[in-house]
């Protein structure tokens, strides 16, 4: 079987013989992180979207395949789904002109012009990133099914005696530096891929993801839920939150049901409120709605897009909104949406010269021995004429 992964299922909509109602995805719906990568790029666990595809694929004799097709029997799969055995095993089981569903929420179609389509629904525990604050809900239990997916545990007597251990379910990698630190696997897997650093004092508790050459400093706490990118620095208190790849947190304060893309840096002191002190659920700004939605949630906090930086004693109160490409340097509490491409200072909005910002983002690049791809000057550039 061959599947194309789809932003939306406009086709379908526009069809005479759909007879019930459905919704398509709307990749909006995940920005700032979707900005200038596709769903399928976002971590969820230990595995970005792509990469648990790829396993799955391989397992299931699949061939995967982005864009539309018109090949009959061929099976478009919207990207935001989380893949899944259970997913997978719905998807083989679909006959042409079938339509998986969640609700109205397509989920995948097997390609067929002939005929009435058929509505299957799908099962209630194949998630969806629906939203943004669905990154932070998600890790935790991601964490455990791409621990048990990679089948890799290390034996006690391998990590050195200096380390305090709870539980087994503990995956250390190699060239992984890790002394005198606390590592509690009983509340879920904790997972250290290759060359991560973990400073003395530091206090981890699954589920937990650290990656490849990412840093924990000295002292911190991590609480569990929580996934770091590739070669980011964790520094302070942090719980059900991610991290993207390149980014640093490197300093005391709070972060909490929160999502940080890549290439972003926490100044000394930032930290969010995750929880309103009048105990209602959380709102959010959505790209989607250009407005504000209400989560559901309790506890939400903030979701900063790739390539922004906060100044020193940065606070972000409970669902803050912050676009990609922009610089806040206030101390007090932030709007609950900051925009792409802003300049934030001393209580004035501006924005953010794009010649100034892109000479930081080379530099950005160079200091991590990285090279600043083409594809990504375009996108920024248009994004930047787009909104400004």
């Amino acid at each position: 079987m061959k599947i194309f992964f789809v932003d939306c299922f406009d086709a379908i909509r526009s069809l005479d013989t759909l007879t019930f109602p459905l919704t398509s995805f709307d990749k909006k719906s995940l920005y700032p992180f979707t900005f200038v990568k596709s769903c399928l790029d976002l971590r969820v666990g230990i595995l970005t979207l792509r990469e648990k595809w790829h396993r799955l694929a391989s397992a299931f004799n699949l061939e995967l395949a982005e864009g539309n097709s018109c090949e009959e029997g061929a099976v478009w799969v919207t990207k935001h789904v989380v893949p899944s055995e259970l997913l997978l095993q719905a998807v083989l089981a679909m006959e042409e002109g079938d339509i998986l569903r969640q609700g109205e929420m397509i989920i995948a179609w097997r390609y067929h012009t002939a005929g009435a389509l058929k509505s299957k629904d799908a099962d209630d525990s194949i998630s969806l990133l629906k939203g943004v604050e669905d990154l932070f809900v998600l890790t935790g239990a991601e964490i455990v099914h791409d621990f048990n997916l990679l089948a890799k545990k290390t034996a006690v007597e391998a990590i050195s005696p200096t380390n305090q251990l709870l539980g087994t379910d503990i995956y250390v990698a190699e060239q992984v530096s890790m002394e005198c630190a606390t590592l509690n696997s009983t509340t879920g897997p904790i997972y250290i891929d290759e060359g991560a650093t973990i400073m003395e004092g530091a206090h981890l508790r699954g589920p937990l993801y650290l990656g490849k050459g990412a840093v924990v400093k000295m002292g911190a706490t991590i609480y569990g839920n929580v996934s770091v990118g590739k070669q980011s620095v964790v520094g302070g208190e942090v719980g059900n939150s991610v991290i993207g790849d390149f980014s640093a947190k490197g300093h005391h304060g709070y972060l909490g049901c929160s999502v940080i893309g890549d290439w972003c840096n926490l100044g000394a002191g930032t930290s969010n409120s995750n929880l309103k002190n009048n105990l209602k659920t959380v709102s959010i700004y959505d790209y989607s709605l250009e407005d504000f939605r209400d989560t559901g949630l309790l506890k939400c906090g903030v979701f900063i897009g790739d390539y922004t930086r906060t100044g020193i004693n940065s606070s972000f109160n409970t669902g803050t909104v912050i676009g990609i490409a922009s610089m806040l340097a206030d101390t007090s509490f932030y709007a609950k949406f900051v925009p792409s491409f802003a300049w934030l200072f001393n209580g004035d909005t501006q924005i953010y010269n794009f010649d100034k910002f892109m000479e930081y983002l080379e530099t950005l690049y160079m200091s991590k021995n990285e090279e600043l791809p083409e594809r990504l000057t375009r996108e920024l550039n248009q994004l930047n004429k787009k909104y400004n």
